[in-house]
């Protein structure tokens, strides 16, 4: 375990260039050791070679020296070149005997020279034969010798190859353990990477295996937060994208909604409830610039604490404004809000200018049909109350019967009732309203009555939080003007109020006067202006009261928006 752990903080390269010198140096070790053994083996065998020419000599001597004459002398000098007096020196091996034999041989040889001839054939002889057996016991020595170096050579190759392949068989199990496997295990980590799987484990060594795999790790740890950060990206804009395109989506839907049909208050309920569920809105309102209040499904916010307000306005003119309460978890929607606050305004303005437009049409059609019954039937009224009055002075010139009398004055009261009326109408037709607001109309006509009589003409509490169409804002105008005049002929009175407020679909519309009241049978005159009031109130699909008060009459108009 401690190797283990030593091997994992041990730099890769130094333990295998270390092990790769120590390999080195054993060879280098051997191969001297080799040559330095084989020359001790050379120089053994070249001294046994020369021991045994020098015994060969002896007994090639002692044959010569039986049988010739020749001069022993001489004979004897020529072994001289087969001795050595060099001492043998040996690294491992004692070699005293060998040197100890030498140097008696040398002896042995040097005494026979000097005693050669004083000796007797047979004593001569003898020391020869003692002579040649220093050579062999010599020779037996050196063979020992060789025998050993041999030994030795064989023992060091052995252990030279052994130290080599166990420095080898380390070498190849460090490179496996250590620098194979975690090279694999980085190898398949860098796959996994590559595929985005960043959970793997990575070889914790103190090493350059160690520094490779922190710095993969690094950067495996990095990418993956910025794989983490540009998916997170791309996801934040995709749902940007698909929320956009459903923005989008729901604000053409809306303006298709509110622009391709007549403006209600169910449609713009509807459009309160799609933007309250696009918006993720707990409470949702419209409160318009004339008090209306439209309330979503959802709930009003116009009383709630935490409620947010966006105008409703375009060209610099307002409608109202959008309450609403927004849900806390999500997020700010002012943007989708503003944009249906847009296309709500521009939706009212429409609806506003396409209302001015037909009132504008119909009091322009009614102005043609003003001037067409003044060409026509106002002038035969006209002829014909002239002819009555001629008619009326003719009869009483000739004192006629008081009967035909009756009926001329019958006649002349109806003429000029028809033409009372007929103007009463022009005055209507003729009316001029540049602007499709009620209040502002029944004030352009209370101006024009104002001239016609001595009595306060005024309004009182009038709400305006309701839109008519083109033939409900005449046939109101022409209710109120109806009896305005009513009290103007016949109420004796000093003020006229006109009033108008609203409860829910509701509109009630009163004129009150302080006169002198009206009469169970109104007079003739008068009972054609009721006649007229009740017929609009009927096109009107409006419930037409008329009751005195305390003090003077109350005209009541209620009907539905």
């Amino acid at each position: 375990m401690k190797i283990n752990l030593l091997f994992h903080s041990i730099s890769i390269t130094k333990v295998i260039s270390t092990i790769c010198l120590l390999i080195l140096t054993i060879s280098g070790s051997h191969i001297l050791n080799v040559v330095s053994a084989y020359s001790g083996l050379d120089n053994s065998n070249e001294a046994i070679e020369r021991l045994m020419k020098l015994k060969f000599a002896t007994h090639t001597l002692a044959v010569e020296f039986k049988y010739t004459n020749k001069n022993r002398q001489d004979s004897l000098n020529k072994l001289s070149p087969y001795l050595s007096e060099q001492v043998l020196t040996h690294k491992f091996f004692d070699v005293s005997e060998i040197n100890t034999l030498n140097a008696a041989l040398n002896e042995e040889f040097h005494a026979l020279q000097l005693q050669l001839s004083q000796l007797s054939q047979s004593e001569l002889e003898s020391r020869l034969a003692h002579f040649t057996a220093q050579i062999s016991l010599t020779i037996k020595e050196y063979q020992l010798l060789l025998e050993q170096e041999e030994y030795l050579n064989k023992t060091s190759e052995t252990l030279a190859f052994f130290l080599i392949a166990l420095c080898s068989l380390f070498l190849l199990v460090y490179c496996r353990r250590y620098v194979a496997t975690p090279l694999q295990q980085l190898e398949k980590n860098v796959t996994s990477i590559t595929n985005h799987h960043f959970n793997v484990d990575f070889p914790e060594f103190k090493n350059e295996i160690g520094v490779l795999s922190s710095g993969l790790q690094s950067m495996s740890t990095e990418l993956e937060s910025l794989i983490v950060a540009m998916q997170k990206k791309v996801l934040s804009k995709t749902t940007e994208l698909e929320n956009a395109n459903e923005t989008i989506q729901f604000l053409y839907t809306i303006s298709q909604q509110l622009n391709t049909v007549k403006l209600t208050n169910a449609i713009i309920i509807e459009a309160l409830n799609a933007l309250a569920k696009q918006a993720n809105l707990s409470k949702l309102c419209l409160e318009l610039i004339n008090g209306v209040q439209i309330d979503s499904d959802y709930g009003c916010a116009s009383q709630h604490p935490d409620k947010k307000r966006i105008p409703i306005i375009i060209n610099g003119k307002p409608f109202g404004y959008l309450n609403y309460v927004q849900e806390v978890t999500v997020t700010n929607n002012a943007t989708i809000i503003a944009s249906f606050s847009g296309l709500l305004a521009r939706a009212l303005y429409q609806e506003e200018y396409s209302l001015q437009e037909q009132k504008l049409l119909l009091m322009e059609e009614r102005g043609v049909i003003a001037r067409e019954l003044h060409d026509s039937i106002a002038q035969a009224l006209s002829f014909l109350k002239i002819q009555c009055t001629v008619l009326h002075r003719q009869i009483k010139a000739n004192e006629g019967n008081d009967k035909y009398k009756e009926s001329v004055n019958n006649i002349e009261e109806a003429v000029s009732d028809a033409y009372v009326q007929l103007r009463s109408l022009l005055s209507t037709f003729r009316l001029n309203i540049s602007v499709s607001d009620f209040k502002e109309a029944v004030l352009v006509m209370i101006s024009q009555l104002q001239k016609q009589t001595t009595a306060s003409i005024k309004l009182g509490h009038f709400e305006t939080n309701f839109q008519t169409h083109a033939n409900q804002h005449i046939h109101l105008l022409q209710i109120v003007r109806e009896a305005i005049i009513n009290a103007m002929k016949h109420a004796n009175c000093n003020n006229i109020t006109v009033s108008c407020i609203t409860i829910g679909q509701k509109v009630m519309l009163t004129i009150c006067d302080d006169g002198i009241g009206i009469d169970e049978k109104p007079a003739k005159d008068n009972h054609y202006g009721l006649e007229i009031m009740n017929q609009r109130a009927t096109e009107l699909d409006a419930v037409l009261e008329i009751q005195n008060l305390s003090v003077g009459t109350e005209v009541k108009l209620i009907f539905t928006i």
